[in-house]
């Protein structure tokens, strides 16, 4: 037996104490409280998954067959054996241990399992402080992982590795060693439980009563409650066009009622007038959009006049009701400002507030009492909350997060803002006071385009349940049909990125809990792990031209950082200054060059050649400001990139040159739905409706021709080409049935 305990304890009588709690890998178990503590937002385990947990601990390093584990945990019972297998896959959940091979419990066929993961029993009452480590007998500290890991982690000095000893001959400095570790372990855990707990008796506001108001198949989008709560506006599929209409029901169980409904046009985006009589809500095609307006019970509607781009529509009431605010480009440079837009008489007027050409301001929204007005600040892909007085003037950030923001609104008393944000990973609700302060969790999510009654305390909100998987597409027909899946499994799978010989493909996944970055090789047809950044996610994976390397963005709350990782040895380096905010990286036409957006997405974003990256004599040179996605043709050593403010594409050299405009036909309200394919530019027009064009480029000739349409909804707009042309893989939503949720939001007392 691979169990090592100071001489004189019991295996056994340490596995029964009542607090004992266990580092297993990376992850620490809370036995008594069935509760993996490094992973607060789980569940709690079955008590068969844990006491399955410690016989494979009892007997660390050794195969414990399915007939001893049954009969251990199971006595007296005659179950089958599916519930054993049922309780391994509860705990390789709740260790994220999807990577094959497995990094914590080890499938024999045929046999058992096998625990392999490092196990150190970090406290256990009547011991008297002992604390030790059990470990399997082949289990080997590695220094070079141990510095990767402490980089994953975001520490600046890795600490030295310690090797594993034998209970019999373990020195004494080793084991205070040891003991000292897990000492610092769980201070480091009861530091974190009680900054947990301060931060849970501060909160400002609670969501409570969380239900659902839809449940019907398919997609209810942008939900808005009335101005007194009792009814909600959204837009759904018309079931016998498919087309989205805007209907309106009762927010108790009630039908719909169409309001606006076209037989050629989607109607989407409804928002209610502040007395309630009137809605507004877009009618849109890829080639046009228009604003509507139609009394809130159903009649004749009213066109206002045609809107900027349904992708980056938004738009809200004025106090007064006599008109919309909303955003659009004030000049012929492509500055996205804010502006009132008169119903009457049709004119729009800029407002007057502090911004610059270099800002792009959108989706503002008056406060219930009409002193304020919050906007995004920000068109794509990541944005912070503004606000500044009704009538303009200074503005004031209340968000620093740089994040990709899903809609967001007043609370009913315009002391706070709720807002859908995604820079954990997945989109989930906080709120954020007015008066200043970080934003507050309200641990409601999946959740997005959340909208507050003016009255009352209900907020609504999509609750996405959608399943996205990659998806490959042949070409050579004007529809682009019969999906082939690829790299299969019950999480969501987006961004897509082929290495240049095709066999290998590149993506970002939340297949194991958290959202990081995955291989699949296409000949093999298996997958495999990449990353596991400690509080970051994956995104935005990019190939090394020989294949042999990634590069991907780690980001969390508080930092961006562009990320190498060597495929063979997993190892990783930062490529970057430490303290640079990395949104999204690419690799250059010369070996050890990268092109490099830096900055918090905007117009001050640049774009940065590097060259000798890492070597004394590195170098960079900005290439251009404002920047919002871009591309190389390595053959030409021509960098494309779409600017944030202007329309169109642009390109310059790697080695320098003047600016040069291409195209208007691809532009940064695309993002990333575009990519340079052999000297040539494809994308997709009609991004979020389906079917989408993919179209090709041509930068030499001009010509702009149709390569088919995807029949697919796609979940995010980037997309991979197979070598010879005869293939796409994109982000397919395959499942989608978002309902409209709702809650209840009240401000607490302070404990």
């Amino acid at each position: 037996m691979n169990l090592h305990v100071p001489a004189g304890v019991d295996a056994d009588a340490l596995l029964a104490e009542p607090n004992l709690r266990l580092r297993v890998g990376e992850h620490v178990v809370d036995v008594g409280a069935l509760k993996v503590v490094t992973r607060p937002e789980l569940p709690r385990l079955t008590s068969k998954a844990v006491a399955v947990l410690l016989e494979l601990v009892r007997n660390a390093g050794d195969t414990v067959t399915r007939d001893r584990l049954l009969d251990a945990v199971w006595k007296g019972r005659c179950p089958t054996p599916d519930v054993l297998t049922q309780a391994v896959k509860e705990l390789r959940r709740a260790f994220a241990d999807d990577a094959k091979p497995s990094r914590y419990i080890e499938t024999v066929p045929k046999v058992g399992y096998r625990l392999i993961a490092p196990v150190f029993v970090l406290d256990a009452a009547g011991l008297g402080g002992t604390f030790d480590a059990l470990v399997p007998e082949p289990a080997v500290a590695d220094a070079g992982a141990a510095r990767e890991l402490a980089v994953e982690a975001g520490a600046d000095r890795a600490p030295a590795a310690m090797p594993v000893r034998h209970a019999r001959g373990r020195a004494a400095a080793a084991a205070v060693a040891l003991a000292v570790i897990a000492v610092l372990v769980l201070v480091g855990v009861a530091f974190r439980f009680a900054r947990e707990r301060t931060a849970a008796t501060e909160r400002a506001w609670r969501a409570t009563d969380l239900h659902s108001i839809t449940s019907d198949p398919g997609g209810e989008y942008r939900p808005h409650l009335s101005p007194d709560g009792t009814r909600v506006a959204y837009s759904h599929a018309n079931p016998s066009t498919g087309l989205q209409r805007v209907v309106v029901r009762a927010v108790e169980p009630s039908r719909e009622i169409d309001i606006g409904d076209s037989p050629t046009e989607h109607s989407s985006a409804p928002v209610w007038s502040p007395d309630g009589s009137r809605i507004a809500f877009q009618r849109f095609t890829p080639d046009r959009c228009a604003i509507f307006v139609v009394p809130s019970l159903g009649g004749n509607e009213r066109e206002v006049g045609p809107c900027e781009n349904y992708i980056f529509n938004y738009f809200d009431w004025t106090p007064d009701g006599s008109g919309l605010v909303t955003a659009g480009r004030v000049d012929e440079g492509g500055e996205v400002a804010l502006l009132t837009w008169d119903l009457s008489s049709g004119a729009k007027t800029p407002l007057r507030y502090a911004h610059t050409p270099r800002d792009q301001d959108l989706e503002a929204r008056y406060s219930p009492d009409g002193r304020w007005l919050a906007f995004r600040r920000g068109l794509a892909p990541y944005s912070d909350l503004m606000v500044m007085p009704a009538s303009g003037g200074d503005v004031r950030p209340l968000t620093r997060l740089a994040t990709r923001i899903r809609g967001y609104t007043w609370t009913a008393d315009s002391s706070a803002l709720v807002f859908s944000a995604g820079h954990s990973g997945r989109f989930e609700l906080y709120a954020v006071d007015l008066a200043g302060g970080e934003p507050q969790r309200l641990d409601v999510g999946p959740a997005e385009y959340p909208d507050a009654a003016r009255s009352g305390d209900l907020v609504v909100y999509e609750i996405p349940r959608t399943l996205s998987a990659l998806a490959e597409f042949p070409l050579g027909t004007a529809d682009v049909a019969g999906a082939r899946f690829l790299a299969a499994s019950t999480g969501n799978d987006g961004q897509p990125a082929l290495s240049a010989d095709g066999r290998q493909l590149a993506f970002v996944s939340d297949r194991s809990g958290s959202q990081q970055l995955w291989v699949h090789d296409l000949a093999n047809d298996t997958t495999l792990p990449v990353t596991e950044f400690a509080g970051a996610i994956a995104l935005s994976p990019s190939w090394r031209p020989d294949g042999k390397a990634l590069l991907a963005v780690a980001r969390n709350a508080d930092a961006s950082h562009l990320v190498e990782i060597d495929l063979a040895s997993r190892r990783q380096r930062v490529v970057g200054a430490p303290a640079e905010r990395v949104l999204y990286g690419i690799y250059g036409p010369d070996p050890d060059s990268f092109l490099m957006l830096v900055g918090k997405s905007g117009m001050s974003d640049e774009l940065v050649a590097v060259r000798d990256a890492g070597r004394p004599g590195e170098r960079r040179d900005v290439l251009a400001s404002g920047v919002e996605h871009v591309d190389v043709d390595r053959a030409s050593r021509t960098v494309y990139y779409t600017k944030t403010a202007l329309r169109g594409l642009f390109r310059r050299g790697f080695d320098g040159g003047p600016e040069q405009f291409v195209t208007s036909a691809i532009n940064s309200i695309m993002m990333d739905a575009w990519s340079v394919v052999d000297g040539a530019i494809w994308y997709v027009r009609g991004l979020s409706i389906a079917p989408g064009e993919l179209r090709r480029f041509d930068p030499a000739s001009g010509s702009d021709t149709e390569l088919g349409r995807l029949s697919a909804e796609l979940r995010d707009a980037r997309f991979a080409v197979t070598p010879a042309h005869d293939r796409v893989i994109v982000s397919k939503v395959r499942t989608e049935d978002i309902d409209v949720g709702a809650f209840t939001l009240r401000r607490s007392v302070r404990d």
